[in-house]
């Protein structure tokens, strides 16, 4: 009988609760009052965010859609090597039990993280784009479009992730 304790199980459980951790810690930090920040872009309730969407440009909103992208590409790897592990760990004796309890506790933490802080910039993105509304005349036409490509490839990103994420907490529940 193998236990799966033994040396490259005992990592791997060691990685996975790590793992577990690293999700679980930008949720801590957001609960005590940290900012969500990405790209650059700052959406603490105090930064303003308007400007920061106004300064940007068309590299910089390129830049923001290959981010998501690979947001979405390590979100696969991350399916990926989730299904191998409880393919190997399933393989043990009483390995079953432990992927269950890990990734059934590492599912709740990243559908909780992300849905939490994906609803707090959605929040942020329609006050800019309100404000930008507001301040159209002020601010010219091409500025307004350029701000709203940027405002809706932001959200566009975040839906992709979202999506991938919803990915990925069915494959730790499965």
């Amino acid at each position: 009988m193998q236990n799966i304790f033994q040396s490259p199980n005992r990592i791997f459980i060691a990685g996975l609760a790590a793992a577990t951790f690293a999700v679980a810690a930008p949720a801590q930090a957001h609960d005590n009052g940290h900012s969500i920040s990405f790209n650059g872009l700052d959406f603490d309730d105090d930064a303003d965010l308007l400007q920061q969407l106004i300064d940007l440009d068309a590299d910089d909103i390129d830049e923001i859609r290959e981010e998501f992208a690979e947001a979405q590409e390590e979100i696969a790897e991350a399916i990926e090597e989730v299904e191998d592990a409880r393919a190997e760990l399933q393989s043990k004796p009483g390995g079953g039990m432990i992927v269950r309890i890990a990734f059934s506790a590492a599912s709740a933490v990243v559908s909780e993280v992300s849905d939490e802080i994906f609803q707090e910039v959605i929040t942020r993105l329609d006050d800019a784009e309100s404000e930008l509304a507001a301040n159209a005349d002020e601010v010219g036409p091409e500025e307004v479009a350029e701000t709203g490509e940027a405002i809706n490839v932001i959200r566009t990103g975040l839906d992709d992730v979202a999506n991938a994420l919803e990915d990925l907490t069915a494959a730790l529940k499965a």
